[in-house]
């Protein structure tokens, strides 16, 4: 797994209720050696708000995780803002 994913659906179950959702992985980035994903809902692309999902990805063995800490996530969405700003303009 690696930049092809960008634009790409994946499907993800709830764990606590085992729904299944599909995302458009929308951003693929890393911070200190990490990778992570930033994903949207499938079917929220086209709208102009949509919620914002990350996720990290461990490329040795290809699986997604959740954000581990408080920290982690604020540095996940400082980044996601640098990128988003930098597409922007």
């Amino acid at each position: 797994m690696d930049e092809e994913l960008v634009g790409q659906v994946v499907t993800l179950a709830d764990d606590e209720t085992g729904e299944e959702r599909d995302f458009e992985v929308m951003y693929m980035f890393d911070i200190e050696g990490r990778t992570y994903l930033c994903l949207v809902p499938d079917d929220q692309r086209e709208q102009e708000e949509v919620e914002v999902h990350f996720l990290r990805l461990d490329k040795s063995d290809g699986m997604l995780y959740p954000i581990e800490s408080e920290e982690e996530q604020e540095n996940v969405i400082a980044t996601f803002e640098t990128l988003e700003a930098e597409f922007e303009s």
